[in-house]
């Protein structure tokens, strides 16, 4: 980790920041949610506390001060670009080990949100039309879309009971902030082990330590693969919906092709081959040409009756 991490890591004020879309979920499950969190004393920020007129922007240095993000994605989600932004500036910290995430689903699926599926998909497309002067910038939403949503995270269903699931994100929360300080663990199942102070001890823990970073360097490996394989299904899904559309006009102007030999092979049925145009007619200016004899004018040219 550089300087920058470090300072940015001993910044730490939040122990949760909640990426949402506030006109959809402000006043309901986020509140409920936020006041959970608080309930168990944890530090959680949301937009509402940032001062009226403020400039949006520091909403980014929150997401610094933070040590986990709860993404929430909801239908209407894509609807905002402060939204996209902030999962922009979230999903690179992850990158850096700077930050956990846990991508939350609420009332849509996963596979919606990876492959930009039904309204969320569109309003997606929407936003990418509305700053498609800015290409590098939906880029980085689109990317980040997809490196979150392939995460493991929890899903709401419509049907779901919203108390019990708001104590599971809790519960997961509080895990991830709540120090392991008599413990160990081994990057492997089930082995849990107490500190040992002896000189073995402290060598078994350091053994231990560099195959924990070891296995995390693997794990963002194969995340960072994961997700660009995400983002290439996304970009051949768009070729290939080209692709349809090229077809069917394909296929249309294939149908008007035979419409109009047949028209054809019922006039030449009727009257006969159709004849040939005569070339001179094709070209009129040339008939005054192929004349040997000048046109000369007479007063009885302009002689009217």
């Amino acid at each position: 980790m550089d300087i920058h991490g470090r300072q940015l890591q001993s910044a730490k004020q939040h122990q949760v920041f909640v990426n949402f879309r506030g006109d959809e979920l402000r006043f309901g499950f986020v509140s409920h949610l936020v006041e959970a969190l608080q309930r168990h004393q944890i530090n959680v920020f949301i937009d509402k506390l940032e001062r009226i007129g403020e400039d949006l922007t520091n909403l980014f240095v929150r997401i610094e001060e933070s040590t986990i993000a709860l993404v929430i994605f909801s239908r209407r989600y894509t609807e905002s670009r402060w939204c996209l932004d902030e999962l922009v500036k979230i999903n690179q910290l992850t990158d850096q080990g700077l930050l956990k995430v846990i991508p939350i689903f609420f009332k849509v699926e996963p596979v919606t949100v990876k492959q930009l599926r039904g309204a969320f998909g569109d309003q997606f497309r929407d936003r990418e039309w509305e700053y498609r002067c800015d290409k590098p910038r939906t880029e980085r939403w689109r990317d980040a879309l997809a490196s979150v949503s392939c995460k493991i995270g929890l899903t709401f269903e419509k049907k779901s009971n919203e108390s019990e699931f708001v104590k599971i994100i809790v519960k997961e929360v509080k895990k991830m902030v709540q120090p392991q300080e008599n413990y160990v663990v081994v990057p492997f199942p089930g082995i849990r082990r107490r500190r040992d102070t002896s000189s073995h001890g402290r060598q078994c823990q350091e053994e231990q330590v560099v195959l924990s970073r070891e296995s995390a360097v693997l794990v963002q490996e194969n995340s960072k693969i994961a997700n660009q394989i995400a983002v290439v299904s996304m970009r051949y899904m768009d070729i290939e919906s080209e692709n349809s559309v090229i077809r069917a006009q394909l296929g249309e102007l294939s149908e008007r092709l035979q419409s109009l030999n047949s028209i054809i092979e019922v006039v030449e049925g009727v009257v006969g081959k159709v004849p040939e145009i005569p070339e001179f007619l094709m070209n009129p200016w040339q008939i005054m040409s192929t004349s040997s004899q000048p046109i000369t004018a007479s007063a009885d040219m302009f002689y009217y009756p």
